[in-house]
């Protein structure tokens, strides 16, 4: 039976380390123009140093149904309160005009002036929010013009895969520590009720240089099933090893009916039965990472007898993740990969289909016993304020503690749904979108800060439930990364790059075009294009971290 390994304990407390580095945000987009200080502090790997988290203070005048818990596992509201509390007595603005900028994955919306909710959200701000909307696949393009024209606005979005993040922020973002390190972050109570493992991100150093928008466990990746149609056939139990999971996907999988038991070979769960580690394995501060692992290469060769025997889609290499979640939906696929906040949408876009029903599949062990669920970065962005904000810093802060106003508050449910009557009706004590209003709701102001996620789908308690439960029994054994909140310059300017190797050759060795020996040359390939520089950066920012 394949051990667990030592890294997957997971709770608050495991990302303390991290609090003394930045994230090493992925590399999605064009390099950040230099236009930073030669003299800014930080190396390739980042200058680690000791500091203070903010202190986490959980806001407690909303009483959610279910508690989430220190492993991450959010709130479950049944539904949103009867009577939205009013958290905050004053607008946070100052009367006078505050800049943004924020990506979005939404069209975008009405301009202010054409435009009801963004109105209301002025009004009820006391300033005039404006905010630079720029798609999400342009924005890191965007984002580095912004900087290298040194006319970054008030409060801006970091770009993830921006370069050199750490000069960055100390050569252009204001310095938040003493507003935010410790119980100083109280005046802020609603930025003090984001958890302490998303602040990791946001610190370079020691010091506080942005705001993180947090994400929980959500973004953690997992094996759904069409509950539906498996009950249909009998099938409720859990596999209990990959053998089992094979099994059942060739029972299941009917070429001649366009019905395959997987949406893609799911290389990634199956290295988690195997206890591939998350990224890294770290032991007595060395770095192994997880392509050089003997169980990667168990995992690659079992992805390819999968394969191999048809339970996957044949097209599922040349599709997107988007026809994954079609196929999934249309079912004519029993299993798909996806991140935990697709579990509600996917039943929000199954809408009309009776009887609708999907969980997810527990980590069991290869050969038995349990496997270890990858843990996502609790982070999705950071967001900073320009460092010229002088005495509008707090003005900015405070405005940002509004906009992070958590579930159950009054200012969430205008945030979010707008006005009643305009953007959104009542069933029962739920908002309900207008189609005429939701064009005008989607200013990308969850990227200038938000509230933790919780669990909330109205009217459908027992799905909410299910993804707690699922959560309760998977994230006890989960792993984090042991990197988390650290920095490598040469992971942002070419880990991209290297993945894009080493996912052509994986997938080519899981399609049986080369074999699983392969993998040896594409991991030395890796090592000496810059996968050996990642690490060493990451061990320097490890061990600075530690000292």
């Amino acid at each position: 039976m394949h051990e667990a390994v030592s890294q997957k304990q997971f709770s608050r407390r495991s990302f303390a380390r991290g609090s003394l580095g930045i994230l090493a945000l992925a590399a999605l987009g064009s390099p950040l123009l230099a236009a930073c200080s030669p003299g800014a502090q930080g190396g390739a790997a980042g200058a680690q140093g000791k500091g203070a988290l903010p202190d986490f203070i959980r806001y407690e005048g909303v009483t959610p149904d279910l508690k989430g818990t220190d492993l991450g596992i959010p709130d479950v509201f049944y539904r949103y309160p009867a009577q939205p509390v009013k958290a905050l007595a004053q607008a946070p603005g100052d009367g006078k005009a505050i800049t943004s900028m924020v990506q979005t994955s939404s069209p975008i919306p009405p301009g202010v002036d054409k435009n009801a909710y963004w109105q209301e959200l002025n009004r009820r701000l006391g300033s005039d929010l404006q905010i630079s909307m720029t798609p999400a696949t342009d924005y890191p393009s965007k984002f580095a013009t912004v900087v290298a024209g040194d006319t970054l606005p008030d409060i801006f979005q970091v770009a993830r895969g921006a370069n050199s993040v750490p000069q960055l922020l100390r050569a252009k973002a204001a310095n938040l520590t003493e507003h935010l390190s410790g119980n100083a972050i109280k005046d802020y109570p609603f930025l003090a009720n984001i958890p302490s493992e998303s602040w990791s991100a946001a610190m370079f150093g020691g010091e506080i240089f942005a705001i993180p928008i947090p994400r929980g466990v959500l973004q953690s990746t997992i094996q759904y099933r069409r509950e539906d149609l498996l009950a249909a056939k009998g099938i409720t139990a859990q596999p209990a090893s990959f053998q089992d999971y094979l099994s059942l996907c060739k029972e299941l999988s009917d070429p001649k009916a366009n019905t395959w038991a997987l949406t893609q070979v799911p290389i990634n769960f199956i290295a988690q039965t195997l206890n591939v580690p998350n990224g890294w394995r770290e032991e007595n501060g060395q770095l192994t990472n997880k392509d050089e692992t003997p169980e990667m290469k168990e995992a690659l060769e079992a992805g390819r007898r999968m394969f191999a025997e048809g339970v996957v889609n044949p097209d599922a290499f040349a599709a997107n993740a988007g026809q994954y979640k079609q196929w999934f939906l249309a079912g004519t696929a029993y299993f798909t990969g996806d991140s935990y906040s697709a579990w509600p949408a996917y039943y929000q876009q199954a809408a009309g289909q009776e009887g609708f029903k999907i969980s997810a599949l527990d980590v069991p062990g290869f050969d038995g016993g349990k496997g270890s669920l990858w843990i996502g970065s609790p982070t999705h962005s950071v967001v900073a304020f320009n460092k010229n904000a002088g005495d509008r810093l707090e003005t900015f802060l405070q405005v940002a503690n509004w906009l992070a106003a958590p579930f159950g508050t009054e200012e969430y449910l205008f945030r979010k749904y707008g006005v009643k009557g305009v953007h959104y009706q009542l069933s029962g004590t739920d908002p309900v979108p207008l189609d005429s209003g939701v064009g005008q709701t989607q200013l990308g102001q969850q990227y200038l800060a938000d509230a933790p996620t919780v669990l909330y789908l109205p009217g459908e308690e027992d799905v909410v439930k299910a993804q707690y439960e699922q959560m309760n029994r998977v994230l006890p054994d989960g792993s984090a990364s042991p990197v988390e909140g650290l920095y490598s310059e040469t992971e942002v300017r070419k880990g991209s790059q290297l993945e894009k190797k080493l996912r052509s050759v994986r997938d080519d060795i899981l399609q049986d075009r080369q074999p699983v020996a392969a993998w040896d040359d594409a991991v030395k390939e890796w090592r000496s294009g810059g996968g050996d520089k990642i690490r060493s950066e990451l061990e320097e920012a490890l061990a600075a971290s530690k000292a």
